[in-house]
């Protein structure tokens, strides 16, 4: 059986019933563990037919949505496997997807559950190391993996890979930069790790190099993470399509679009390029009583998927978008307002901070007529080599594994934000990165005010709270505000010089 399946309960049958049960699930498992995981899903759909609610075969049908990307379907498969009885692996993937999500302690609760179902297993134990060194409790990761170290070495077996990265991980926080490069080299060279794991260490090796000031090397390392993995970007067509969405959205277009009835003030979106402070912003208001963030939650990209699929400019107003009418769109938005609420009650203004918010701006400023924008800017340069130097999904930015595509990319963006401004109704406030940390005394109070509540100390305090965030930044926003980032592009000036960058005035 797959990792993802230990720990499975499967009530007791007959000879015949379990042979009838194999002919189903073991066509799905031969196809899932070949990489064929098209044919597994329709195999797995297939089979729930003949076999409603089984948890393996939802199992297999969340293990599939997990390699795919598709969260929704992640979290439904998980949830219909467990509705079957406790699972191993389906408290494993959910704990995986939650870990993603940044609710970190809900990751570690279904880790929990898992191991109690399935004690030692290695994979978990690392995933739960994992999780405890990006919720910052250090002393708890290290006590995990230190425990395991020894475990395994008490029996002569070498350390796994990931177990060894979590190593590593746990020496660059400590700035431990030769003890972490030692496992990093290790790691870069060893052909049995998993391709994703090694271009993560490849990763974790420019970062290391970069905390300890050697940046010709961190550099380098970057470039190679970056060619591990890279997706083909066709700039010229990201340029047509952000002009596109700006000929759709069009001030006189959107004034015959459908605008939801949907009153509610409690939705703010945070829009900027990945690395330009999105995080910051998000975890300084979280830290107000009467503020939350809800991370890159994708739901509203998705709804802005169907509205551009069921867009016909020339059908007659009112009709463009088919059934979409405004009444489904006020459900969209109401839906969204009850979905960000049951993850943060009581709050009166939650953020959703999805890098996404700067091209589907026009769709959120229907969906919520009372909503307020965030615009955060940063020198495009820092940018670049933020997002150069990161580990990103490259399926969904192909455009970080080269700086001059960060720098196409910053211009998209910028142009988009320019045109929201100039044609939008709701507020939007610009707010720049290096001001913010420079001047928090100014710029915290003003983005508080922005949003209508009461200024509250607890801002200044933001990385103090327990809260985890699953990005690039979750070791960076769980402390004081530093300037040492502004103008970071400083130390690679040979590597960045000839490219051109827009304008930051």
């Amino acid at each position: 059986m797959p990792a993802m399946a230990t720990g499975y309960t499967q009530m007791k049958l007959s000879p015949q019933q379990i042979q009838r049960r194999r002919k189903v699930v073991d066509p799905v498992q031969r196809a899932f563990e070949g990489g064929q995981l098209s044919e597994a899903h329709s195999l797995a759909l297939a089979g729930l037919k003949k076999l409603p609610g089984d948890a393996q075969l939802h199992l297999f049908l969340a293990a599939i949505a997990e390699r795919t990307g598709d969260v929704e379907q992640v979290r439904h498969h998980g949830r219909k496997a467990l509705g079957q009885g406790p699972n191993g692996g389906a408290y494993a993937v959910l704990s995986r997807l939650e870990r993603r999500a940044a609710n970190t302690e809900l990751a570690l609760e279904y880790c929990d559950k898992a191991l109690e179902l399935v004690p030692g297993d290695v994979p978990l134990r690392i995933h739960r190391a994992g999780c405890l060194e990006e919720a910052g409790r250090t002393d708890e990761a290290r006590a995990v993996v230190d425990e395991m170290v020894t475990e395994l070495d008490g029996r002569g077996e070498a350390l796994t890979p990931h177990l060894r990265f979590e190593q590593a991980k746990l020496r660059v926080q400590d700035k431990d930069t030769e003890g972490a490069l030692e496992i990093i080299d290790g790691l870069t060279d060893d052909s049995s790790a998993p391709l994703e794991l090694r271009t993560a260490t490849w990763h974790l090796r420019a970062k290391a190099l970069d905390r300890a000031g050697r940046y010709d090397e961190a550099y380098e390392a970057a470039t190679r993470a970056n060619g591990q993995d890279a997706k083909p970007f066709d700039p010229d067509a990201y340029e047509r399509e952000t002009l596109a969405i700006i000929e759709m959205w069009s001030k006189e277009n959107m004034a015959t679009f459908p605008e939801s009835s949907c009153d509610s003030e409690a939705p703010v979106f945070i829009a900027g390029m990945p690395r330009s402070g999105t995080s910051l912003l998000d975890q300084i208001i979280h830290a107000h009583p009467k503020g939350a963030g809800v991370g890159e939650l994708d739901t509203l990209e998705r709804y802005f998927t169907q509205v551009m699929a069921a867009y016909k400019p020339n059908a007659p107003e009112g009709k463009r978008f088919g059934s979409l009418n405004r009444f489904k769109w006020t459900r969209a938005a109401e839906d969204y307002v009850r979905e960000v609420g049951k993850t943060a009650p009581g709050a009166e203004r939650i953020v959703n901070k999805a890098i996404g918010n700067t091209r589907i701006a026009g769709l959120l400023a229907r969906l919520f007529p009372k909503t307020r924008i965030i615009h955060i800017r940063r020198d495009p340069r820092d940018i670049a080599i933020s997002c150069f130097m990161g580990a990103f999904n490259n399926l969904a930015m192909p455009w970080t594994t080269r700086v001059d595509w960060v720098s196409h990319a910053y211009a998209q963006s910028e142009r988009l934000m320019a045109h929201w401004k100039a044609t939008l109704e709701v507020p939007i406030l610009e707010v720049r990165y290096e001001e913010l940390v420079r001047d928090p005394g100014t710029q915290l109070p003003r983005v508080i005010e922005f949003l209508g509540l009461p200024w509250d100390d607890a801002c200044n305090d933001f990385y103090k709270t327990t809260r985890t965030l699953r990005t690039l930044s979750y070791d960076q926003v769980n402390r004081p505000l530093y300037t040492s980032s502004a103008g970071r592009h400083a130390n690679y000036a040979s590597q960045i010089e000839g490219i051109e960058f827009p304008a930051y005035p």
